[in-house]
């Protein structure tokens, strides 16, 4: 009898995020030796608290390709990734390749895979803030598009993916695996000592995450965000595990006088990070991935964008927008103190999310 052949399937990662949603998959591919994957990072995000932390913490296979993509400008650092994934794409015969989200890596990726002729499989499709201003908007959509699987998160998801003309037989609604990846780790969650370590007692600070470009590269948003964050910090004191990007732009714009008062720490882990998020009295970000992982803590969240590619956060209650305004600090110490306090169940989001893109991938 001839073996049944293997299909042959690339894995792009290159960000953080990438990172917590592919530990699911990686552990379900243990389950299915029907397919060969190769791993290729890369670089996007290449530091230890960025990158190497997660492959370690999260049990992740050490990348088989590993490139360092380097470039000054977004489109620069895109057009260098392409080039260099087209080259890695080419020296293998894959079957298809599977992306996740929606950075620079991901649109890269599909881009290379289907300049190579791959099948493009995308976990996370569908998304849409209808805000072209955003780089992340412009490379979800461009995937999208480009896609022969997608793979969904909520049923908005879908709406828009039909909408746009998707067919509709590409389109699996199979769920969160960001969600997966907090179940399936909730043990060394609950476990890490991080509120010790920084002698910060549970539901006394507000937690904060900005990274995004359309706020950082923006000088005046920039300042106006840490503005609003120095008004919050007076009556909730403030915790920013602080983005290398984000120090970057701050340093630059000469904002760090904004800083002062505000408790700064480094990066931190998976396990770390989501204990401070569990444990906090509230969240401040611009994070898509925290909107989701606050609503299934029960974690009230202010988001500081016009606008967001995960509207069911903000149906269920946990979730607010906020804009870039001064007077916005008393709106969000209003939500962070009455806002949501429990966990909020939906539907797909559980421990089952890999186990359904494999079905589906058979």
């Amino acid at each position: 009898m001839i073996p049944k052949k293997h299909q042959n399937i690339a894995v792009i990662l290159g960000t953080r995020p990438n990172f917590v949603k592919a530990a699911p998959f990686f552990r379900q591919a243990k389950n299915h030796p029907e397919f060969k994957i190769t791993l290729i990072h890369t670089g996007q995000h290449f530091d230890k608290n960025m990158s190497k932390i997660f492959f370690e913490e999260m049990q992740i296979p050490k990348p088989d390709v590993q490139l360092d993509v380097k470039g000054e400008f977004h489109t620069e650092k895109i057009g260098k990734m392409f080039n260099a994934l087209k080259h890695v794409l080419k020296s293998d015969n894959f079957d298809s390749v599977v992306l996740f989200g929606d950075v620079n890596s991901t649109l890269a990726g599909a881009i290379a895979a289907i300049s190579n002729q791959y099948k493009v499989v995308h976990i996370e499709a569908g998304l849409r803030s209808h805000d072209r201003r955003m780089p992340e908007e412009i490379n979800r959509a461009i995937v999208d598009h480009l896609s022969h699987m997608l793979f969904t998160t909520e049923p908005s998801a879908n709406e828009n993916l039909l909408r746009e003309g998707v067919d509709k037989d590409k389109i699996r609604y199979v769920g969160n695996i960001m969600i997966e990846s907090l179940i399936m780790f909730r043990d060394n969650i609950d476990k890490s000592d991080i509120l010790q370590r920084l002698q910060l007692q549970a539901k006394s600070y507000a937690l904060v995450t900005i990274h995004r470009q359309e706020n950082t590269d923006s000088a005046q948003s920039m300042k106006t965000i840490l503005e609003i964050l120095q008004n919050v910090n007076k009556q909730i004191p403030i915790l920013i595990p602080l983005h290398p990007g984000t120090q970057q732009k701050i340093i630059e714009y000469k904002l760090e006088d904004l800083l002062t008062g505000i408790n700064i720490i480094e990066p931190l882990g998976y396990f770390d990070f989501v204990k401070l998020m569990a444990e906090s009295k509230g969240v401040i970000t611009d994070s898509g991935g925290i909107q989701e992982e606050t609503t299934h803590l029960g974690v009230p969240c202010c988001t500081l964008r016009y606008n967001t590619e995960r509207p069911i956060t903000i149906e269920r209650g946990t979730n607010k927008l906020f804009t870039m305004d001064l007077d916005q600090a008393e709106a969000m110490v209003k939500h962070i103190h009455t806002g949501a306090s429990q966990a909020v169940q939906i539907p797909l989001w559980d421990d089952s999310v890999s186990r359904r893109i494999f079905k589906c991938l058979k």
